[in-house]
């Protein structure tokens, strides 16, 4: 049996092993040859890579041009532009500054409203609106409204003075959206004026609102805000002269009638009731009285809530005083302790200190006794 770790033994085909062989012999012959032409051993392909470029081709130096000398320019001084001529100073461009432009189109915009106004007073005519109905000298006028009040809620409000015909609340054309103020026609004329009287400056969803008369169709040539009338003063000028407080604005004397005066009533033709006997009346009045009492119950109920919550608000505070005042004085009281205990360790750590000096003293006048003593043995 043969050897099976020997390199001919694993092979058992001679001629491949024969052209292996053959291989490596070539392989080695070559490396020599390389190795024989060139010192670094390199091949011939990598050499290629090292080899220079070819020299730059030889140009002759580009020739010098002769230029023109430099001159004076004295001879050019008369074109020049004296002061007094127009080309000495060019015209500057005006140039329209901030405030100019604001100004600019603030003019512009009243100039519009101003046109766009004046176009809509020629079309406007109450008397022809489809939306308008009802006896005009019944109906109320209310203002300053929340742009979240609905019709059913100034109903209820209004309700108080009397029985109430119809209510509507304008709104814009385009969006559909309230303008915030409403018309409110009663059943009566006697209604509509307590109404008028009493219900200035009464509070509907946190706004005071504004009451006034119909003025549309009772007075001539009336003038809605919108196209540049009105009683209202505040949107006057500046906030000096603006109007503030809510309701109408105050009646001076000296000023002849009254801006906001009721229109002058007709005959009151169409409201039969009144010409009945005094039992109809005494029934108005019966009914007046009990919507005033109604009125001022519901005033002093919100006066009562009133300085109720003020009450609260009142110990609420005096509570939280209290309470800040108890815990400013027992964290006082800690920092006193503090202290305390801090002095109290202080004073200990100085008596300690102290004892343990009076040891060492005698310690030491201990140790040089028995020195003395030794000494004296040995003399």
């Amino acid at each position: 049996m043969g050897d099976y770790g020997d390199v001919f033994m694993r092979n058992k085909d001679a001629a491949a092993q024969a052209r292996t062989k053959a291989q490596n012999r070539a392989t080695v012959l070559q490396l020599k040859l390389i190795g024989q032409s060139h010192p670094t051993g390199l091949t011939s392909n990598l050499l290629k890579l090292f080899e220079p470029r070819p020299p730059l081709e030889f140009k002759p130096p580009p020739e010098k041009r002769k230029l023109p000398s430099y001159t004076g320019m004295g001879q050019f001084v008369n074109n020049f532009a004296e002061p007094g001529d127009p080309e000495y100073a060019p015209p500057v461009p005006e140039v329209e500054t901030p405030t100019e432009r604001r100004a600019r189109i603030h003019r512009l915009r009243v100039e519009k409203g101003a046109q766009k106004a004046a176009e809509d007073l020629e079309k406007y005519d109450p008397s022809k609106d489809p939306n308008m109905s009802g006896d005009p000298y019944k109906t109320l006028f209310v203002a300053r409204l929340s742009y979240e009040t609905t019709e059913h809620k100034i109903k209820r409000e209004f309700e108080a003075y009397g029985p109430i015909k119809r209510v509507r609340l304008v709104n814009d054309k385009n969006t559909n959206k309230p303008r915030g103020y409403a018309f409110v026609e009663y059943m009566h004329t006697r209604d509509m004026k307590a109404a008028y009287k009493q219900a200035d400056g009464r509070k509907i969803d946190n706004r005071r609102v504004l009451v006034d008369v119909e003025r549309g169709r009772t007075v001539p040539n009336w003038r809605p805000r919108r196209l540049g009338g009105g009683l209202g003063s505040t949107r006057v000028g500046g906030e000096e002269v603006n109007q503030k407080y809510s309701g109408r604005e105050p009646q001076l004397l000296s000023a002849g009638p009254p801006r906001s005066e009721e229109p002058k009533i007709r005959e009151e033709r169409y409201d039969d009731r009144e010409r009945d006997g005094d039992r109809e009346r005494k029934d108005r009045e019966r009914d007046r009285e009990r919507s005033r009492e109604r009125s001022h119950e519901r005033s002093r109920g919100r006066d009562r809530d009133r300085d109720r919550d003020r009450d609260h608000e009142v110990d609420r505070d005096r509570e939280v005083r209290e309470h800040d005042r108890h815990y400013r004085e027992r964290d006082r009281d800690r920092e006193r302790d503090r202290d305390r205990e801090r002095d109290r360790d202080r004073d200990r750590g100085r008596d300690r200190d102290r004892y343990r000096g009076r040891d060492r003293e005698r310690e030491r006048e201990h140790v040089e006794r028995s020195h003395s003593r030794d000494y004296e043995r040995e003399i």
